[in-house]
């Protein structure tokens, strides 16, 4: 059963009632807490890219790794690029490997430069949730002749969403200077695609709550649980 809008936009609007103006754009975080899920269970563990309908943020930092036509292509579009020399001197340097990762925002890798690229920054990229995923989980790991372009876009809307360790996903799903309409979307594609992914739908989830930077945290008015 599908999470409808309007209890979200009415959430939406507490939460800009009770949010102070800050001298800087904050970000609308969701968080979801589930119940009755055993995460030692791997089949109950959740690790995936959602595509939203509208943009979370504009200015993300993408790297490519990759190398050849693959490379040059993105170096064209202005993207970070990594290669495999450079992977290998990142591989010895676990100090800066670290200072690399945290840089970023979205890594994309070519499929011939992948196995290179988990190698030498698997460590880093694994607890920040930041390892390309293929297909299904994801559109990060593509072959070298792919178009740039709409990847690109699709990972400006683009959220990780993670249930491993604990039984809470947050994420972000926008900022304050987007409409109700668009955040209130981007919310339902999370919380539906999370309800999907859940043995027992709504039954799972305990609340769900959504807060800005500096805000409070508003619990949505929908029937879950």
């Amino acid at each position: 059963m599908p999470i409808n809008i309007p209890p979200i936009l009415t959430a939406l609007e507490e939460l800009k009632d009770k949010t102070k103006k800050r001298n800087f754009v904050q970000s609308i975080d969701l968080s979801i807490r589930v119940k009755d899920v055993d995460l030692k269970q791997p089949k109950n563990r959740i690790n995936a890219e959602v595509f939203l309908p509208h943009e979370v943020e504009k200015d993300r930092k993408i790297c490519v790794v990759g190398s050849g036509d693959l490379g040059i292509r993105a170096k064209n579009m202005g993207l970070e690029v990594l290669d495999k020399s450079e992977l290998g001197k990142l591989k010895n340097d676990k100090k800066q490997a670290k200072k690399y990762v945290k840089g970023v925002d979205v890594f994309i890798a070519g499929v011939d430069l992948m196995p290179e690229l988990a190698k030498s920054l698997g460590p880093v990229l694994g607890p920040t949730g930041k390892m390309p995923l293929g297909p299904p989980k994801g559109r990060g790991i593509i072959p070298p002749n792919t178009d740039l372009n709409p990847i690109v876009e699709a990972y400006k809307k683009m959220v990780r969403i993670r249930l491993r360790k604990t039984l809470v996903m947050n994420c972000k799903v926008g900022t304050e200077n987007m409409t109700p309409q668009q955040l209130a979307e981007n919310i339902q594609s999370v919380a539906n695609y999370l309800e999907d992914q859940l043995e027992n739908g709504l039954r799972n989830i305990a609340n769900i709550r959504i807060k800005t930077t500096m805000g409070p945290s508003i619990r949505l008015g929908v029937k879950v649980g």
